[in-house]
């Protein structure tokens, strides 16, 4: 048997090229928090109109629904709040808010969904590109109490 002695150090111990590996260890093994809610936000404006998400790709901001003229025919902006949250996640508010702003300039429900998507699924690329910074992988690695080696690597 032998024993092996390692010094442990908290991430802001770290000498900035530990930081960095620190940082590259999380990206490898963090998947995007929140896409569930993101889906589901997207998903719960599209019901509202009767169209279902038929594929998108969040990077590139692609998608492709179902949507006819006859799924916007006679609506009003009466029917709509702009605070509407049908899913309690922040994208909700992006999205109708975009919906009921654009609407009410508009008057034009097809044209107020199409940006209201759209603005949804740009909120949702910042915040996996957010996801992606220095500013929250420090914060998430010392919110959780990580350790690593003199070196950067995961104790």
């Amino acid at each position: 048997m032998r024993t092996i002695e390692v010094k442990v150090f908290k991430f802001y111990e770290l000498s900035d090229k530990a930081k960095e590996r620190a940082r590259e260890w999380w990206r490898s093994a963090a998947n995007f928090a929140w896409q569930d809610e993101a889906r589901q936000s997207i998903e719960a404006f599209c019901s509202e109109f009767g169209v279902t998400l038929k594929d998108y790709d969040v990077g590139i901001l692609s998608y492709e629904h179902d949507a006819t003229k006859e799924n916007f025919r006679g609506r009003k902006i009466r029917e709509f709040k702009r605070d509407h949250m049908p899913t309690g996640y922040y994208l909700d508010s992006d999205i109708w808010e975009t919906f009921y702003d654009v609407f009410k300039k508009k008057r034009n429900a097809s044209a107020a969904f199409d940006d209201a998507l759209y603005a949804g699924f740009r909120a949702w690329r910042e915040d996996q590109e957010y996801q992606q910074s220095d500013e929250y992988i420090d914060e998430a690695i010392i919110a959780n109490e990580y350790e690593f080696t003199e070196e950067g690597g995961r104790v």
